[in-house]
């Protein structure tokens, strides 16, 4: 693993996962202040989802153990927003959270500026910053072999998933040979990219994002996708038999 770094957090909800692009849009001065940080030095700064068992730090939301570094491109600005995509990259433990220099405050539709909160607290603390910070370390490359059988038969399941939900929720109307015609566009064949990719569009539960995240190896994240997909065509299942008359 490489030496451990000191990086801003980007703290939201679901994270990140390498190899996948998210669009997003900030508003509050911390994370404006954080995203000139990272312009200004070409640096990247960390995504990582939130920690719902953990008490928030002076009331932000506390980051979760794994995320990723993360680039912020195609920055432009939108009346007083942000918008930006952040591009997923490789992933890291966070060992120690460096507080934010002010605790959270309620400014209601109108914040202050960056140099505002700023100089409410340079004199005392005069390296902090409005933003969460973490010593991190990099986690190794993903090792391992996955069979094109395994692969090919997790890409059905996928599939046969996609029809559940879509018959569901009366949508396309798709049929799963057309299902499984769209996913192989992308995921015919197994890449590290597309793992990742099936991550983020597949797993919902902070834990099994968070099991994806600290995995060293591809095996277990296949693992992973595999019974999160298992236990949602269970969960459609059940759903769909409550919904179906009764004979």
């Amino acid at each position: 693993m490489e030496p451990a770094r000191i990086i801003p957090l980007f703290v939201l909800p679901m994270g990140l996962f390498p190899h996948t692009v998210e669009p997003l849009r900030v508003f509050e001065p911390r994370y404006k202040q954080m995203l000139d940080d990272c312009v200004l030095n070409d640096s990247p700064f960390g995504y990582v989802a939130a920690d719902p068992e953990t008490e928030a730090l002076d009331g932000w939301s506390p980051p979760s153990e794994f995320g990723v570094f993360s680039l912020a491109e195609d920055v432009n600005e939108q009346g007083t927003n942000l918008v930006f995509s952040a591009h997923g990259g490789a992933r890291f433990r966070i060992h120690r959270v460096i507080p934010a220099a002010l605790p959270a405050q309620d400014f209601g539709d109108i914040f202050p500026t960056v140099d505002h909160l700023v100089d409410s607290y340079s004199d005392n603390n005069p390296e902090g910053k409005l933003y969460l910070r973490a010593e991190v370390e990099e986690m190794p490359p993903l090792v391992g072999e996955i069979e094109d059988a395994r692969w090919e038969d997790f890409v059905q399941s996928w599939a046969e998933y996609l029809v559940m939900m879509d018959a569901l929720l009366r949508a396309s109307g798709l049929g799963l040979d057309e299902v499984i015609a769209i996913l192989q566009e992308e995921f015919a064949t197994y890449s590290e990219s597309g793992l990742w990719t099936a991550c983020q569009s597949i797993l919902t539960e902070h834990d099994e994002r968070q099991s994806a995240l600290s995995a060293l190896n591809n095996n277990e994240v296949m693992s992973i996708l595999e019974q999160s997909i298992n236990n949602k065509k269970i969960q459609m299942d059940f759903i769909q038999s409550m919904l179906d008359p009764e004979e």
